[in-house]
């Protein structure tokens, strides 16, 4: 290796921004009006995605949940599931419409909490003003149980996060791997809404 390369090498470990820009899907000129206080224009549409980002999750697994209870429903012929609930299987109806629960009161959670987002980035849209945290941040995860289909094999969902000064801002897996640890940062936020605009090294 040479010594321009070694250099060039060692200044891309140092200074991580290319990868966190692209990771969390924020430009040059997206930073610099956030360093300026401001959210920039092209950081709306990326918001407000955001916002409903949780109800992503729990409303695909509902609905995917419902078609498979519909198809099951439609093409397996009654005699078959009247066989199989003589064989034993009797509680196969408890565990669908235990499923079905968990399906829809995730969903109806995760609907009150992207309106409470959304209604809080609304008025951050408005104010249309950036902050600004300084210090060390984590990546963080946590993995909640599965829903619908993936309940029943036993797959989890993972959720991520920046964390800063006990701040939690929600980043797609990613984001969180881009994150390298032991370096200090600004992370720039919305004020209310609490939803991630860009990061830098400090």
């Amino acid at each position: 290796m040479s010594y321009i390369e070694y250099v060039t090498a060692d200044h891309e470990c140092e200074n991580p921004l290319e990868d966190l820009a692209r990771a969390n899907r924020f430009t040059m000129a997206d930073l610099e009006a956030n360093r300026n206080g401001k959210i920039s224009d092209t950081q709306w549409f990326r918001l407000l995605l955001r916002a409903v980002e949780p109800v992503r999750y729990s409303g695909g697994a509902l609905l995917g949940w419902l078609l498979a209870c519909f198809v099951v429903k439609t093409f397996v012929p009654t005699f078959v599931l009247w066989i199989i609930s003589l064989l034993g299987a009797k509680g196969i109806g408890v565990l669908f419409g235990v499923v079905t629960l968990a399906c829809v009161g995730a969903f109806l959670m995760d609907a009150l909490k992207s309106t409470r987002t959304m209604t809080l980035l609304i008025a951050d849209l408005k104010a249309g003003k950036a902050a600004c945290i300084e210090g060390r941040v984590s990546p963080s995860k946590e993995d909640e149980r599965g829903l619908g289909v993936a309940r029943l094999y036993g797959e989890k969902h993972t959720n991520y996060w920046y964390v800063a000064k006990n701040e939690y801002f929600p980043v797609d897996q990613e984001a969180h791997a881009a994150l390298p640890s032991g370096m200090l940062f600004r992370l720039y936020h919305t004020p209310q809404s609490k939803l991630l605009l860009s990061i830098e090294p400090k």
